[in-house]
């Protein structure tokens, strides 16, 4: 019997060592009979006047150290182009090379961006005193992106995608320490092959795992064979003890495994061939076996709408439908939270997102908890020490704040029922 099964794990970059084909010693002797010219200050200074990327020089064999400075906004800079030589410089992050039609030069410009334009729209509200408490000025990447993560003072930090919408990956708010250590390239990466991969596609497309705080999990398999990997990027990592395969051995062997981090340890166990999977994986790829077999076997059968969804760190999706037809919040083993439910036919039911349940989750230790709708949603309106204020469906707040909730824009006679 012959079926294939769709593994998609774009993740999975194995770097190669290369050789320089260049004579050992060479470098010393050209440096020492050629010099090298003194590279500009910016990469060894990178304030905010004077930055720069260190990088291979353009030269033979790469000899000589090579800063290619960023250039700041309003200052000249070259598009580049076939024959017009290396370029000594580039535009800054958060800026672009644009040609200036009244005197026919180029310039670093600021990008035109979704980000950039709500960075605007915050200045323009701190300047009018419109700005809150608990706002803060959106971070833009070197694209003009929206940053990784937001972060929510006193609360919780969540990732988000390019284009600024909330995705899978969530932890408390732990200031700086988190802010180093939450990079949210997996729950990124899964986010794009969803949004470009997954529509359209009848079944489901398996995206790396990731953990909590959105970053790669130490360990990613590839049917059999599990590997251990970079948490901030997902390159494979190369060494004895970082690559196993479940037909010999468990993932327990491998060196990156955590304990802390394996929800269900019941399905390493017992007798090889090993697993290493979850509950909501294990459902899909039976049902995607079930699937292929049916087609092999001649049946029309559409399995479309009944693969469960599951999130990128392999648990169930925090809205879950009960064997009452209602929408329930969920934790990790798919256990609901509280009582957040919604009926069918109800506008609680189609708004339900559960992000208020999932961030009262994360901070389930903490005194000051935000105020969930009956259906786990953000409550609009959040009041903390005296003071209320509007948020949205993340828990973001929008503008100011006020001890009087009349006076919230976002205000409604029933505001306490959402």
């Amino acid at each position: 019997m012959a079926y294939f099964r769709l593994y998609l794990f774009l993740f999975c970059l194995k770097l190669v060592e290369s050789k320089i084909l260049c004579e050992l010693g060479f470098c010393e002797k050209h440096i020492r009979e050629h010099g090298c010219p003194e590279p500009p200050i910016h990469c060894a200074v990178n304030n905010a006047t004077h930055s720069g990327l260190w990088l291979p020089s353009p030269t033979l064999c790469n000899c000589c150290p090579y800063c290619l400075t960023f250039i700041e906004e309003g200052d000249h800079c070259s598009a580049g182009g076939p024959g017009t030589g290396a370029n000594v410089g580039r535009c800054g992050d958060g800026l672009t090379c644009v040609r200036d039609d009244t005197d026919g030069h180029s310039y670093c410009r600021r990008m035109t961006s979704d980000c950039h334009t709500a960075q605007d729209n915050f200045d323009a509200r701190l300047r009018s005193g419109q700005v809150g408490a608990l706002e803060h000025r959106p971070h833009c990447d070197g694209k003009g992106k929206f940053a990784s993560f937001y972060c929510i003072p006193a609360h919780t930090c969540f990732c988000q995608s390019e284009e600024g919408e909330r995705i899978f990956g969530e932890v408390l708010n732990l200031g700086s320490s988190t802010e180093r250590n939450m990079h949210c390239g997996c729950s990124r990466l899964s986010w794009k092959i969803k949004k470009s991969i997954q529509t359209g596609v009848r079944l489901p497309v398996l995206t790396p795992r990731c953990t909590a705080d959105g970053n790669f999990h130490p360990i990613q398999c590839i049917g059999n064979i599990c590997y251990c990997v970079d948490t901030v990027t997902g390159i494979i990592e190369e060494g004895d003890g970082k690559e196993i395969d479940l037909d010999e051995e468990p993932v327990t062997e491998l060196e990156c495994y955590n304990p802390r981090l394996d929800f269900f340890p019941e399905f390493s166990r017992g007798e090889p061939p090993y697993q290493y999977t979850t509950p909501c994986l294990k459902d899909v790829t039976e049902k995607i076996d079930m699937f292929l077999q049916s087609i092999e076997d001649g049946f029309i059968v559409d399995y479309f709408n009944s693969f469960p969804e599951c999130k990128p760190d392999g648990t169930y999706g925090t809205v879950l439908e009960n064997s009452d037809g209602m929408k329930i919040c969920a934790d990790q083993r798919g256990v609901q939270i509280k009582d957040y439910e919604a009926k069918p036919d109800t506008p609680e039911y189609e708004a339900m997102n559960c992000n208020c349940a999932q961030t009262s989750l994360v901070m389930a230790d903490a005194l000051e908890k935000p105020v969930c709708c009956k259906n786990g949603n953000f409550r609009r309106i959040q009041c903390r020490r005296g003071m209320c204020r509007c948020v949205d469906t993340d828990g973001r707040q929008v503008g100011t704040d006020s001890s009087d909730v009349t006076r919230l824009p976002c205000f409604t006679a029933n505001w306490r029922d959402c």
